[in-house]
């Protein structure tokens, strides 16, 4: 037998890159309500263990969250960049149906962000909850199509679930793609970036 393929071909800092974009807009505002909350610990009381130890437990989310964060928006950044450039390399394919998927951003912001919106950081249960709950979302995560279901790409891109026809063979998966409008019998280029996965851009 021989191996499947993998469900996401991407490397493993762009799979977290990708996963830490989608998150951005909840780590912003976790990082916005810890600090609004515990604003009065915002003073310099010296460096002791007891003032370490308040730091954490009131900011140590938010040092996690802004760290991580922009060391993934800038894997982003440059993941996105590296597909658009390999993209080049894509296989001409034509359009036969398309379903715009933009809506699922919706609904993932729905169900993975506004939740933890209504909850506090300022104990040590509720800050381990949140990086416990991000590690299993990540697993999940980078073994489904919910890379594409990103509220950080859905900005510049657009999210389809097509049919297409590749040398007069019909196969289907979810694309990217800057076109906003795409059409059936469209002709693209398609590029993988993991298992019915793919990048497209004009066939020009």
């Amino acid at each position: 037998m021989g191996n499947k393929p993998k469900i996401n071909t991407l490397h493993k800092m762009a799979q977290f890159a990708m996963f830490v974009s989608s998150y951005l807009p909840l780590f912003v505002l976790i990082v916005s309500k810890q600090i609004s909350d515990n604003y009065e610990y915002l003073n310099w009381g010296g460096i002791n263990w007891n003032g370490v130890k308040v730091f954490v437990l009131k900011f140590g989310l938010s040092v996690i969250l802004i760290t991580t964060s922009i060391v993934g928006f800038i894997g982003y950044r440059l993941t996105l960049k590296n597909i658009e450039q390999n993209s080049e390399n894509g296989v001409p394919v034509t359009i036969k149906d398309v379903k715009n998927k933009n809506s699922e951003a919706i609904g993932y912001i729905a169900t993975y962000i506004i939740p933890f919106l209504f909850q506090r950081f300022d104990g040590w249960y509720e800050c381990l909850s949140v990086l416990f709950l991000m590690v299993i979302i990540y697993r999940i995560y980078i073994h489904s199509s919910l890379i594409l279901i990103n509220p950080l790409l859905s900005v510049r891109f657009a999210i389809y679930e097509v049919e297409y026809s590749e040398n007069n063979n019909k196969k289907n998966g979810m694309i990217i793609s800057r076109n906003k409008s795409l059409q059936d019998d469209e002709k693209i280029k398609i590029y993988e970036i993991g298992h019915k996965l793919f990048f497209a851009k004009e066939l020009k």
